[in-house]
């Protein structure tokens, strides 16, 4: 159960209990009235905590249509038809235009658009999620004892990162911690390498020089948070330090493997990769200019950062299931449920969201025109977030 459903279950509880004070101690009150609010209480906590059982997909995902997953019909179909599908063009990365969608409910599939198996165009910043599931694993495993731990006592960087100023245990860095750089209060100011050097995006307490790598590092303004890639790529750097091996390969064999992703069909692009590649989105040369050396830690090459997953939406929809579920899987915990259990989109029209009341679970790639009833967003995100009273039974 959700830590959002336990508060709810201890309120209904307690107010049952002060019910249950008044029915028996005071017999003048309408004992009527007392029961049947009772009895609405009990009912609550079951409609709340438990809902419907869940499904776990083994290979392939069983199928329901949306009325027998519980969305009224008319409405659903209202929705479909305000929809334009297309694929985004991901800065020139996707110029076939490629998408697909997969949308789940108690896991069950209710219903795929476009190419659901696709993995052939990067999900961009979706796997920045992907951080928070190696933070909470490590901490699971004891190999990280706190996510408010500095960095530094873990990897400072020194002899590896090219400048001393960006070592992690001089005066600037030496109070970043985990869980600062995951919610992007670092003080890291760059996202994008292309736009930084035309300095665009800076914000107001930086300065820029136009040169990504060497502004890449932390500022004074440690507890505002600013959008960047930049600081979750120098995380990227700690976490493979702590893993001893890659994000790929530690996710496999602690997460992904026990919810039916296999190895061989999904992949994390490497910084190097993206700062060599300066075409790596045709639209924006040089966007992962910011991705500075090293590019190995202990051997193991440094992956993600920005995001860069490939996979498909049907296999983020089991990352986003596990999300709904709250890290557990088949019965089993799999991974605390903290707030490091989280969902993402990104820029691209892509998106990995899990959401535990409603157990609405999807994944999406670069696609563009998917709407609400009430035309409220083009990403998946809000299907659930601003729209279930409208598409739910």
């Amino acid at each position: 159960m959700s830590r959002s459903a336990i508060f709810f279950t201890l309120a209904i509880l307690i107010a049952i209990c002060c019910l249950g004070y008044l029915f028996f101690r005071c017999p003048c009150l309408n004992r009527v009235a007392l029961e049947n609010m009772l009895k609405a209480m009990k009912e609550s906590i079951q409609t709340y905590s438990a809902g419907p059982p869940l499904v776990f997909p083994d290979g392939e995902w069983e199928r329901k249509s949306p009325a027998e997953a519980g969305f009224d019909e008319e409405k659903w179909k209202e929705w479909v038809g305000s929809m334009s599908l297309e694929g985004h063009s991901s800065w020139g990365q996707n110029p076939e235009k490629k998408y697909g969608v997969v949308i789940t409910r108690n896991g069950y599939l209710v219903a795929e658009f476009g190419d659901p198996d696709m993995k052939t165009i990067q999900s961009a910043s979706v796997g920045k999620a992907f951080a928070g599931l190696a933070i909470q694993l490590l901490i699971d495993k004891g190999q990280l004892k706190s996510a408010d731990d500095p960095i530094h006592e873990y990897w400072s960087g020194e002899e590896e990162l090219s400048d001393s100023y960006k070592y992690m245990n001089n005066d600037r860095h030496k109070n970043l911690t985990f869980r600062k750089l995951d919610k992007m209060c670092g003080g890291f100011p760059i996202s994008n390498g292309w736009k930084w050097s035309n300095c665009e995006d800076v914000p107001n307490w930086a300065e820029c020089s136009g040169d990504p790598t060497k502004d890449n590092f932390s500022h004074h303004e440690l507890n505002s948070r600013h959008y960047s890639s930049g600081g979750r790529w120098r995380l990227h750097q700690a976490l493979t330090k702590i893993m001893g091996t890659t994000l790929k390969e530690f996710l496999d064999e602690e997460l992904f493997s026990k919810i039916g992703i296999k190895a061989e069909d999904w992949w994390i692009e490497s910084g190097k990769v993206l700062y060599e590649n300066q075409d790596w989105y045709p639209d924006m040369p040089g966007y992962g200019l910011f991705c500075d050396p090293p590019y190995y830690i202990d051997g193991h090459e440094v992956q993600g950062g920005g995001g860069w997953v490939y996979m498909s939406p049907k296999d983020l929809a089991r990352i986003a299931l596990l999300v709904a579920n709250r890290g557990v899987w088949k019965g089993e915990r799999l991974i605390g449920d903290t707030d490091f259990l989280y969902s993402h989109d990104g820029g691209n029209g892509s998106s990995m969201w899990g959401h535990s009341y409603s157990k609405i679970a999807c994944g999406q790639v670069t696609t563009s025109g998917i709407r609400n009833a009430k035309d409220l967003s083009e990403k998946v995100l809000y299907i659930s977030r601003a729209n279930l009273p409208v598409l739910l039974k």
